[in-house]
C-alpha cells in the first residue's frame, strides 16, 4: 500500500513482502523473490525473498548454514539461482555474473580485504577502476583519484604506501574508496568488523553512514547482533534457507533476534554449570619467554576448572597458549598434575596430553581443502594407524565418533572442511584435539566468528569437558563470555599476569582495570 503527500515522489509508509520499509525513498535498488538454490541435494535455500532501498543499511543475519553466503553469492553473480528472480536498479537479472553485478554497481567487502600486499594504494584502487589498456599510466592522475577517494571518506592514507603496511581498518577504508570510485550503488560488506578494534569500528561506521546518506544500499553481514542493531535501518532474518522475517531496527531486542535466528529462546548463551574442582593439572611458576615478551607469569588450572584468560589486544595471551603449546618454547620449566616437564614442541605437548585450539580458525585451525576425516585424525595417527599404515576404517570410525557427539552439521564425514559453516569447523578443529584424550586444553577465541546458536553449543560443550575433568584455559576478547563461563580469571597487562579473579570478584570494571595496568590492590574495591 502507498500513501501519498502533497509531493507525490515521497512515500510515508509502504509494506512489501512483510517487511517495513523506512520512511524514506521508495525506490529499491535490490528485489530478490522467491529465490531457491540446491548443492548436493541439500536445500541451501528455500524460497527466500529480500529487498534492499537505496539510502538504506539492511542487516541480513542468521546462524552460519542459515543461507547468507549463498544469497550473497547470488547477488554477485558467483552462483546462479535455481529458481526465482532478482532486480537491479529496476532491471530484471536473468543471467546474473560477477560481471553483470559489477557493472551495475554490485559490489562486496569482504572480511579479509582482498588488496595485493606488494602494490601501493593507489595501484590497488587503479586495478579496481581503470579498464581501458592505456599503454602509459598516469601517475599523477592515479593518486589523484585515490586520495581524493579517500579524503571523501574522511580518512587520510598516503595513496603511495603499500597495502602490506596498512592496518586492517586502513585496508578496509581502501575497499569502499574501491567501491565509491566503481560508483557503487549497492554495498554488500560481510563482518567488516572482525578484525577491527572499538575505535576503528566506530570510524568505519561513520562512513557507513556516511554512504548510506548519499544513497547507497548497504547489505550488511555480521553475528555481532549489538553492532547489527547500532548500524543498521531494517534487518532480514534467515533461517535454514528460509527468510524468516524482516523488521525495522529500532522495534526488535537482542533476545528476540536471538529466538528469530535459532527458532527457540536461549535462556543463557553461558550455560555455565557448578561441577566438581578437582586437582591441580596445570602450574605455571614465573614462566619467562622475551621471544614472546612474556615474563614472570605464574598461575595454575585445576582438573574441572575453566580459567579465563582476559586482556587487551597485545597483552600476551596468545603468546602464552603458544608458548605453552611448545609452539615458542621458553625454556621454563611448567608443571602437569605436579611434576615438571619442559614442553619444547607441539608433539611434546601433544604427547603430554595438551590439545590447543588456536585463535585463527581457518589459517590454523582446520586445513580447508582436506575432508572432515582427515581433520580429525591427523593429531592423533597412531589412533588410526595399524603396523605404521593409516587404517581407513579406522579414522572414518573416529570421525563418526566425533561428528556425532559434538552434533557437527556435514553432509559426509568425507566433505572438505570448507564447505561446513564457521561454528561446524571450529567443532572439526576441536575434536581433532580431543582425539588425543587431552588433559588440558587451550582454547584462544573459541567462538571467534560465529553465530549466536553455534556460540551456546560450543559454550555448553567447554562445560561438558570441565565436567568429565578436564582443566580449561578459556582465551576470549569477549568480556560477556570470560564472565559468563569461567570459575577464575586471570587478567593479562603487558606481558604478564596484572591480578587473579574469583568468579565471585569479577567484574566488567575489575577486569578492564588489571588490563590497562592497575594493580590488584587498586581494583579490589572497584
Amino acid at each position: 500500500m502507498l500513501i501519498f503527500l502533497a509531493r507525490p515522489t515521497i512515500v510515508v509508509a509502504m509494506l512489501v513482502a512483510d517487511c517495513p520499509l523506512i520512511v524514506r525513498s521508495p525506490r529499491p535498488v535490490l528485489a530478490i523473490n522467491s529465490v531457491t538454490k540446491s548443492f548436493a541435494g541439500v536445500q541451501a535455500l528455500k524460497g527466500v525473498s529480500f529487498e534492499l532501498l537505496e539510502g538504506e543499511i539492511h542487516a541480513l543475519i542468521g546462524e552460519n548454514g542459515a543461507g547468507k553466503s549463498t544469497l550473497t553469492k547470488i547477488i554477485t553473480g558467483a552462483v546462479i539461482a535455481d529458481s526465482g528472480s532478482i532486480e537491479i536498479l529496476g532491471q530484471a537479472i536473468s543471467h546474473n555474473s560477477p560481471t553483470v553485478s559489477r557493472s551495475l554497481g554490485v559490489v562486496a567487502i569482504y572480511q579479509q580485504p582482498s588488496l595485493f600486499p606488494h602494490l601501493t594504494v593507489a595501484e590497488n584502487i587503479a586495478i579496481a577502476l581503470e579498464h581501458d589498456g592505456a599503454w602509459l599510466v598516469d601517475w599523477q592522475s592515479r593518486y589523484a583519484q585515490s586520495t581524493r577517494l579517500i579524503e571523501s571518506l574522511g580518512a587520510a592514507i598516503d595513496p603511495r604506501r603499500l597495502a602490506s603496511t596498512l592496518s586492517m581498518a586502513e585496508q578496509q577504508i581502501v575497499e569502499i574508496a574501491k567501491a565509491i570510485g566503481a560508483n557503487a550503488k549497492i554495498l554488500l560488506m560481510d563482518e567488516p568488523t572482525a578484525l577491527l578494534t572499538d575505535r576503528e569500528v566506530e570510524n568505519l561506521f561513520r562512513v557507513v553512514r556516511r554512504l548510506r546518506d548519499d544513497g547507497v544500499g548497504i547489505i550488511y553481514i555480521s553475528h555481532r547482533l549489538e553492532e547489527i542493531l547500532g548500524i543498521s535501518d531494517r534487518i532480514t532474518v534467515l533461517r535454514d534457507g528460509e527468510t524468516i522475517g524482516c523488521h525495522k531496527a529500532n522495534e526488535v531486542d537482542r533476545a528476540e533476534l536471538i529466538q528469530f535466528m535459532v527458532g527457540r529462546s536461549i535462556a543463557s548463551v553461558f550455560p555455565k554449570r557448578e561441577v566438581p574442582i578437582g586437582d591441580v593439572a596445570l602450574e605455571v611458576r614465573h614462566l619467562r619467554n622475551d621471544e614472546a615478551g612474556l615474563h614472570d607469569i605464574s598461575f595454575s588450572v585445576r582438573r574441572g576448572e575453566i580459567f579465563g584468560l582476559a586482556g587487551l589486544v597485545g597483552s600476551g595471551r596468545t603468546e602464552l597458549a603458544r608458548t605453552l603449546f611448545g609452539l615458542t618454547p621458553s625454556g621454563s620449566d611448567i608443571l602437569l598434575s605436579g611434576e615438571a616437564v619442559r614442553i619444547n614442541s607441539a608433539a611434546d605437548a601433544i604427547r603430554l596430553g595438551i590439545g590447543y585450539l588456536p585463535e585463527d580458525r581457518r589459517q590454523h585451525g582446520v586445513i580447508l581443502e582436506m575432508e572432515v576425516a582427515t581433520n580429525i585424525s591427523m593429531a592423533n595417527l597412531e589412533a588410526v594407524s595399524r603396523g605404521g599404515l593409516l587404517d581407513h576404517q579406522k579414522e572414518r570410525d573416529l570421525a563418526s565418533f566425533y561428528v556425532n557427539d559434538l552434533r557437527i552439521k556435514t553432509p559426509s564425514i568425507f566433505a572438505s572442511a570448507g564447505t561446513l559453516s564457521g561454528g561446524n569447523q571450529q567443532k572439526v578443529a576441536l575434536a581433532r584435539w580431543l582425539a588425543i584424550h587431552p588433559r588440558i586444553m587451550i582454547l584462544d577465541e573459541p567462538t571467534q566468528g560465529v553465530d549466536v546458536g553455534s556460540k551456546a553449543e560450543i559454550h555448553e560443550l567447554i562445560v561438558d569437558l570441565a565436567e568429565r575433568g578436564m582443566a580449561i584455559l578459556l582465551i576470549s576478547s569477549e568480556l560477556p563470555e570470560v564472565l559468563g563461563m569461567s570459575d577464575r580469571i586471570g587478567v593479562m597487562h603487558a606481558g604478564t599476569i596484572a591480578g587473579i579473579l574469583t568468579r565471585e570478584e569479577a567484574t566488567q570494571t575489575k577486569i578492564m582495570s588489571l588490563a590497562f595496568g592497575h594493580f590488584e590492590s587498586e581494583v579490589s574495591s572497584v
